[in-house]
């Protein structure tokens, strides 16, 4: 299933933040990647140079903790993922994996960048879901 413009604007208050021009510009931007079950996407710790959107499929994240890794979160169809990573430069926070056949649009952080000089409320809309994101991670790495 593709990604059209206007369910990218349903995705998330990120693209919310961008006009139908900006949410072109930044589609014109993406490529599609495809992940077979057991793939790992993007791993914890290593440099994130894209945040993906999925289309299809299932997506697990996961985080090392003290006794070993633990999933933190099942992410699918119109939720995204990897956005700290290309805002901040960091390094990943989280494995993700396909849990099953996925299919993602890779958004790269010279496109994001690129986009979000024009567009600075998508930009805190992203830095906001990150920041829910990572508190949500340190709880469940308590639990």
């Amino acid at each position: 299933m593709d990604l059209d413009l206007n369910e990218l604007a349903k995705v998330s208050h990120l693209f919310e933040a961008l006009d139908a021009q900006g949410r072109k510009a930044l589609l014109a931007l993406s490529h599609k990647v495809h992940h077979k079950t057991g793939d790992v996407i993007c791993r914890e710790g290593e440099p994130g140079g894209e945040f993906f959107v999925i289309t299809k499929g299932e997506v697990r994240v996961t985080v090392d903790g003290l006794d070993g890794e633990k999933e933190v979160a099942r992410l699918g169809h119109s939720q995204f993922f990897g956005e700290m990573a290309v805002l901040n430069g960091d390094k990943r926070t989280a494995t993700c994996t396909a849990v099953n056949e996925v299919d993602l649009v890779a958004f790269p952080s010279a496109a994001v960048e690129k986009i979000f000089a024009q567009y600075p409320a998508a930009r805190e809309a992203l830095h906001k879901v990150g920041v829910l994101r990572s508190e949500a991670i340190l709880q469940k790495m308590m639990e």
